[in-house]
């Protein structure tokens, strides 16, 4: 009975996941109905504060290879932690109990979206232990991974960590929904949402396998066969410079890559396709960049570390998230600091592994399973 009973509920998250927006991606979500979790300090008994505090994390294969979490379990046991990598072809039940559950669903996610039946499985199970587990921390919290995998939702993150950073030097760019073929009407959109040439033409959702290919396109020509649906967002000379910041709690760490060289409007080049994994990695070299170092000018601008560390807490108050990345560049001649893309959950492919691992003991420490504080909602 059970097992016609899983499939009954299989076959409704793939159905939702594969055909509906609404499941992951509801056009109605605004990240004001997603507070953020917070810590109440309460009393504590004897065997509260001698238990050691149990972390549960799941993480693609490639990010549990980059990060090495297995090799720094001594070192959190040490400091009362203890890390329990949770497993999909296993019950989540039977793994736990969890104080906090540390994740990465993407791939997972990806494979329930695309019928792999373990994979629907674990995601149905998974949900349905967080729901009967309220108090345990999700890092990061769901609504919040759902929010950053669907580019419009992020983007209104992304405004919304604007609005309360109050900063006329911070800004987005104007983006706009592409879904309805015709060269005028596209023309007539991009004009309301104030998208400019050359834009930048992006896949609507992370989940998509394709979502790391892009357009750039450079003028009403371009518009002509343009594939849809897609993510229309303004273009900023930046002297093809990316900054990529990747946030673990209070700690940010800042490094540069190349990203794509500068470029004028013009009716006369074609659209030019590229993947952000040849021109945005920090050994890209592309006829698309500017160099290694990109291409400073007279109208460069450094960074600022003051908005930078602005940018870095006011993400995490927007989301309730601990483990966020954020691209910014600064537009040449202005200065001003453009928030590109907020990702859930990034590599951290240049922060070197003891460096991850050590910013995330502090960040456990100090917030979920520190001795003195229990999991609350406001």
């Amino acid at each position: 009975m059970w097992r016609s009973d899983v499939a009954v509920v299989l076959l409704f998250l793939i159905s939702a996941i594969a055909f509906s927006n609404r499941y992951f991606f509801d056009s109605t979500i605004t990240t004001t109905i997603f507070p953020a979790r917070v810590y109440t300090i309460t009393p504590m008994s004897d065997h509260q504060k001698n238990r050691s505090c149990r972390v549960g994390y799941l993480l693609s294969e490639s990010k549990e290879n980059r990060l090495q979490l297995h090799t720094c379990k001594k070192n959190y046991s040490d400091g009362g932690i203890d890390l329990i990598k949770v497993y999909t072809n296993r019950s989540v039940a039977a793994q736990g109990p969890f104080d906090v559950f540390v994740h990465d669903l993407t791939d997972i996610v990806r494979g329930a979206r695309d019928g792999d039946y373990q994979m629907g499985s674990f995601m149905t199970e998974l949900t349905d232990y967080m729901s009967r587990h309220p108090r345990m921390v999700v890092v990061n919290p769901l609504a919040s991974w759902r929010l950053l995998h669907d580019r419009l939702q992020a983007q209104r993150v992304a405004k919304d960590v604007v609005k309360l950073l109050n900063d006329p030097d911070i800004i987005v760019p104007n983006r706009v929904y592409l879904e309805t073929t015709g060269v005028e009407n596209m023309t007539k959109r991009l004009e309301e949402a104030g998208v400019k040439f050359p834009f930048l033409c992006k896949s609507a959702s992370f989940l998509a396998q394709s979502h790391h290919r892009m357009k750039l396109v450079f003028g009403r020509r371009g518009l002509e066969g343009l594939d849809l649906p897609c993510a229309a967002e303004s273009f900023f000379n930046h002297s093809g410079i990316l900054h990529k910041m990747y946030v673990i709690g209070d700690a940010h760490f800042v490094y540069c890559r190349p990203s794509l060289r500068n470029f004028a409007m013009s009716d006369d080049l074609p659209n030019v396709e590229f993947s952000t994994s040849e021109v945005a990695k920090a050994n890209s070299v592309s006829p698309l960049n500017a160099g290694k170092h990109g291409e400073p000018t007279s109208q460069t601008r450094p960074t600022s570390a003051e908005k930078i560390s602005r940018m870095s807490e006011a993400t995490r108050r927007v989301l309730g998230s601990s483990l966020i990345g954020i691209d910014v560049i600064v537009e040449d001649g202005t200065g001003k600091h453009v928030i590109i893309d907020i990702n859930d959950f990034p590599g951290y492919h240049e922060v070197g592994i003891q460096e991850f691992q050590t910013a995330l003991l502090q960040l456990l420490k100090t917030g979920p399973c520190s001795s003195d504080s229990v999991l609350g909602r406001k």
